[in-house]
């Protein structure tokens, strides 16, 4: 089971993100596992402080009668829809057991060509499969996913607050090496705050869990969770005063079937390739332009994301 308290105890207050003209020396990148279109553009009550407090000052992508689409340019599985953002190209995989990329990835293309420090490229999952997507070489970058502890990178000991978080995640533990999203939130977070890495993937799975299970109530709570993080973040950039030069990326990895259906994606259901996103501080680039209608697809994310940081 999922402990309310401890997700409520690990959310926070949020103020205003500001646009920025600033140049960008931050990428946080989130990925909410299997959130449909629909609950980010119909259902605006799943997340009430980026419609109410943030919409203003982000670029969204994907909404109904807009002048863009998105969508999972892989089958709408999450493993392929990884390996294709983290590549910038359809990878050959088509289900959650492919194995590990074989091309280098986004985060190890960022450490070679800026040449970073490895804890200035981090990765936080709940899902213990993304090690398939995040490297082609173990250990390139600094990855902590599932249910890992975390670590300083520098001495390989935990700070206080990481040794607490680790010890409430292990007891927490839900099994088959993966995370609840808190913890995969507050440990992620705490390390932005200590070491303000360039690039930070943040993955947070437990929406598509909820899915499959047919759990609408527990779907809709974990949005109302995702958006209080997102609160929480901009919050902290803005005590940081690095919210006018970091990049913030928010999207998914597949959409859901429609209807009855909103329990399963892949490739029996089409619909569940129509994905969304939103951006703060930028602007994501289109893989195709038709008149006036753009065409952004999860192959967009390492071009957006390279431009900015390499710029």
């Amino acid at each position: 089971m999922i402990t309310l308290m401890r997700f409520l105890m690990l959310t926070g207050l949020a103020l205003f993100p500001i646009w920025s003209n600033a140049a960008i020396k931050h990428v946080i990148y989130i990925t909410f596992d299997g959130v449909r279109w629909q609950d980010i553009y119909q259902h605006h009550e799943n997340f009430p402080s980026i419609w109410l407090k943030h919409a203003k000052h982000l670029t969204f992508y994907g909404q109904p009668e807009s002048d863009s689409t998105m969508e999972a340019a892989s089958v709408p599985v999450s493993l392929p829809s990884y390996q294709s953002q983290m590549a910038g190209v359809v990878q050959a995989c088509e289900n959650n057991e492919c194995g590990r990329i074989q091309v280098e990835t986004l985060p190890e293309g960022l450490l070679r060509k800026l040449r970073l420090q490895k804890k200035q490229v981090a990765t936080f999952a709940s899902w213990n499969m993304m090690r398939d997507a995040v490297e082609s070489t173990e250990g390139t970058t600094y990855t902590n996913l599932g249910n890992a502890a975390v670590s300083d990178p520098d001495t390989q000991q935990s700070d206080p607050v990481m040794a607490g978080l680790n010890t409430y995640q292990d007891l927490d533990d839900p099994g088959k090496g993966d995370r609840y999203d808190n913890y995969t939130l507050a440990q992620s977070l705490h390390y932005f705050q200590v070491y303000k890495p360039t690039f930070m993937w943040i993955s947070l799975a437990l929406t598509d869990t909820a899915g499959h299970m047919d759990d609408i109530g527990l779907y809709k709570f974990l949005l109302r969770y995702y958006d209080e993080a997102l609160d929480r973040l901009f919050d902290m950039l803005q005590a940081e005063h690095l919210d006018q030069d970091t990049m913030v990326i928010v999207t998914t990895d597949h959409g859901r079937g429609n209807n009855d259906d909103w329990k399963s994606h892949g490739p029996a259901y089409p619909e569940s390739k129509q994905t969304w996103a939103f951006v703060y501080n930028g602007r994501l680039k289109p893989m195709s332009i038709e008149g006036h209608i753009k065409h952004y697809s999860t192959l967009s994310i390492r071009p957006t994301i390279e431009s900015a940081l390499e710029s």
